[in-house]
């Protein structure tokens, strides 16, 4: 079986191929050129089928001269009926494929350039596969598909990459390295495929008479060759002579090479205008020509801007139909344009330039995550308001526990609560300005009405914040204080009507939170005392302020000291000695209650280790402690450092611990329970849920809140909740400790009711000094003696 093409072809043949398939690209690059240049539909049509026919006469062609130039030997006829039905499938594929092909490379749309491009790489295929039905020789013919399928995919694919590049590109040189690559694709069908034509010589077959000879079919190529380059000469020579060519003077400033707006103006008319003007005006090119350029202009004085030449640019609004104008740059020069002096405008678009300024101010003066108006934008608008006069009203809204939203659900959850505080305040608040300055701090500027029912708007922004929240499936409370104060009245300047407001938040809060206030004058004395103490708490531990009382606890029955309860001091440099009960709230409130309480627990069980007995040491713990780092593993190291036995560490907790994070509390409980340190609950008693947090942990101890011992001998109901809680200690086999005890009586009592321990006075006084000698206990020995 002999490969008939691939055996046939001489290097003349070869170089013959390759002229056709560089001079067609050339031209069909030339057309689709001319077709974008020109701004006349008939005209771009024109130049759209000279091209589709220079693709179909080149596709055509490569195959003609691939099969007409096999061996002469070898007897070759060629039926035109099939030769003509191959030309036909070149002419629309190749019609199809450039027709589609032009906008998309006009307008840079480079997938659908790529996806014509390939049908006019598959068009060689096609083409080549019907004319080589037609080939007639003196034997029998064979087709590997397989080999024509493989050249196919390649030259579509190599046509779909050069026009996608030219779409990609939008210029001269990116249509011209695609035409080149789409030639290059009908080349490498034609290399590839040029084997799958094979035939098995027999004398016996006959080529038929009616079949025309390679010198016909050559000069119908040429005929039809020359045809199509003469169509496409003509066309430009046609189109030079009406004023469309592209070399023109006109052209050459009209170029889109650039996405600057031109106008050329004469008498401030518009002569032409490029169609990056156009766009921006949002009109057709025709419709504006003729008009006066002031008329697209948005300045206060437009015959000003174009009755000189502009050597510095100026920014001026151009009117755009359908939409907003468009902000331009504006220049313009003197020149002369066929013979006539014109003025050019160039137009540079602001728009995205402007945009992004927008965006970037917004940026500046918004918060991202509520959309509200941030710090610096607050600032301003107050000023502002403020300079206007009449009643101003400024209220400052914190939410109450948003810290514990975010330590127990996480910080998307906080990010939703904020966001929907944020909506809340502007539906409460619809004519007043709302800003958030960070975290979870909210202030509104109300003027007119908001001002004079500053009260009002306090409270209905109050009532809408303390609703749940779902959030994530889960239902939160947040809730919310407000705090508000009133220009003239309670400040004459922004920072002091803000420090007011804020003063009258703080009191908002420490009244019971969720509540609303107005500034009062002995808020301001307050909230500067409760500051400062804030800012001396932060130094206390570093200045060495801070120092430790032991507290005695004692056996009941016996008044045998068993150990003692550490209780924190704090001597001011000029306040003298702080009560806790002033300074531990504020600490708390602060979160320096988490280094103050280390420091606690390390100086007591450093201490007690050094004891002259073993008795037991009794610590405080704060809520917030559990709430920031890790206690456990804190507990776990001071133990290690001080070397104290977990077993002389008694732990003592509120059910403030249990409050807000309940399975969170009881699981850290039960690690440091793991250490083996006791846990006693604290103030049992004054509590609203406390039997459920026994039921829920199994504590070692139970301390009677001070306030019931003191009333056991005026108060029935004193004494009966007593015995209830040492009986219910005693079913949970929980020891009972009693705080407060001041007389025998009421020793002799707690005794009565088999209550372990006691402390108080009786047993003895806060001491710097830890004493194992029980006043109570020699007052014993002496009565037994």
């Amino acid at each position: 079986m002999q490969n008939v093409i691939a055996t046939g072809h001489g290097p003349t043949s070869y170089l013959l191929l390759a002229a056709g398939c560089l001079i067609g690209p050339f031209l069909l690059s030339l057309a689709l050129a001319r077709a974008e240049a020109t701004e006349r539909a008939e005209l771009k049509t024109v130049w759209v089928a000279l091209g589709a026919a220079v693709a179909a006469v080149t596709v055509w062609g490569a195959h003609v001269a691939t099969v007409a130039l096999i061996d002469p030997a070898l007897g070759a006829g060629y039926d035109v009926r099939m030769i003509a039905a191959g030309f036909v499938i070149a002419a629309v594929m190749g019609g199809l494929g450039v027709f589609l092909l032009a906008p998309q490379v006009e307008r840079g749309v480079a997938l659908l350039a790529a996806a014509a491009g390939a049908i006019l790489g598959a068009s060689a295929a096609a083409t080549h596969y019907v004319g080589v039905a037609g080939l007639r020789l003196p034997g029998r013919i064979y087709l590997d598909q397989g080999e024509i399928v493989f050249a196919a995919v390649g030259a579509a694919a190599v046509a779909a990459a050069g026009f996608g590049v030219a779409a990609r590109l939008r210029t001269l040189v990116g249509r011209v390295a695609g035409a080149t690559l789409f030639g290059g694709s009908i080349l490498l069908f034609h290399a590839l495929a040029s084997g799958a034509v094979r035939f098995a010589p027999n004398a016996r077959v006959r080529v038929p008479a009616s079949a025309v000879g390679a010198d016909e079919l050559l000069l119908l190529l040429a005929l039809v060759a020359g045809l199509t380059i003469a169509g496409v000469i003509g066309a430009a020579m046609l189109a030079g002579r009406s004023g469309d060519h592209p070399q023109s003077s006109r052209d050459r400033a009209f170029a889109d090479l650039t996405r600057e707006g031109i106008v050329i103006c004469e008498d401030l008319k518009i002569v032409d205008i490029n169609a990056a003007a156009a766009r921006l005006a949002g009109l057709d090119p025709t419709v504006m020509r003729g008009r006066a350029f002031r008329d697209f202009l948005e300045v206060p004085d437009p015959d000003r801007v174009l009755s000189a030449s502009l050597a510095k640019p100026q920014e001026a609004g151009l009117k755009a139909t359908g939409g907003e104008s468009a902000w331009v740059e504006i220049s313009s020069r003197d020149l002369m344009i066929d013979g006539r002096q014109r003025r050019v405008f160039t137009l540079r678009d602001l728009s995205d330039q402007r945009r992004k300024e927008h965006q970037i101010r917004h940026l500046a003066y918004h918060d991202p995550l509520t959309g509200l108006a941030n710090r610096a934008a607050f600032n301003e608008a107050l000023t502002a308001s403020l300079k206007r006069g009449g009643e101003v009203a400024l209220f400052c809204v914190d939410l109450d526990k948003f810290k514990e939203v975010n330590d127990v659900f996480g910080h998307s959850a906080g990010d939703e609560v904020l966001r929907t505080a944020a909506r809340r305040i502007v539906a409460g608040a619809p004519d007043a300005m709302v800003f958030r300055l960070g975290g979870d701090e909210f202030v509104v500027i109300g003027t007119g009405p908001d001002a004079g029912d500053a009260d009002k708007l306090a409270a209905r922004l109050t009532e809408r914040l303390n609703t749940e929240t779902v959030v994530a499936g889960r239902t939160l409370r947040c809730g919310a204080s407000v705090g508000f104060a009133i220009y003239p009245h309670h400040g004459a300047t922004a920072d002091a009507l803000f420090a007011n407001a804020d003063a009258a938040l703080y009191r908002a809060k420490a009244d019971g939170r969720g509540l609303s206030r107005g500034f009062e004058p002995e808020m301001d004395l307050a909230l500067r005392e409760r500051r400062a103490l804030q800012q001396d708490l932060a130094t206390a531990i570093t200045r060495n302020e801070m120092f430790l009382h032991w507290m005695p606890q004692a056996n009941t029955k016996t008044g045998e000291i068993v150990g003692f309860e550490a209780l924190i001091r704090w001597k001011h440099p000029t306040r003298g000695v702080v009560p806790p009960v002033e300074f531990i709230p504020v600490a708390e409130e602060t979160a320096a209650i988490v280094p103050i309480g280390e420091w606690v627990l390390r100086t007591a069980c450093r201490e007690a280790a050094r004891w002259v007995r073993p008795g037991k040491v009794a610590v405080n713990l704060s809520p917030v402690q559990f709430q920031h780092g890790d206690i456990v593993a804190l507990v776990h190291s001071i133990l290690v450092e001080t070397g104290l036995p977990a077993t002389r560490l008694e732990l003592e907790i509120t059910e403030g611990v249990l409050l807000d994070n309940l399975t969170g509390a009881l699981q850290t409980l039960r690690r440091l329970k793991a250490l083996g340190v006791q846990i006693a609950m604290d103030d049992f008693g004054t509590g609203y849920s406390s039997l459920s947090y026994l039921q829920a942990f199994p504590f070692d101890r139970i301390k009677i809140d001070a306030s019931f011992i003191r009333t056991l001998s005026t108060s029935p109901q004193a004494k009966a909740i007593v015995r209830a809680v040492v009986a219910l200690g005693a079913s949970l086999d929980m020891p009972i400790t009693a705080e407060g005890v001041e007389t025998a009586e009421q020793r002799a009592f707690l005794a009565e009711l088999n209550c372990e321990e006691i402390q108080g006075y009786l047993i003895g006084r806060p001491s710097p000094v830890v004493s194992f000698e029980s006043p109570f206990a020699k007052q014993r020995m002496r009565a037994a003696g």
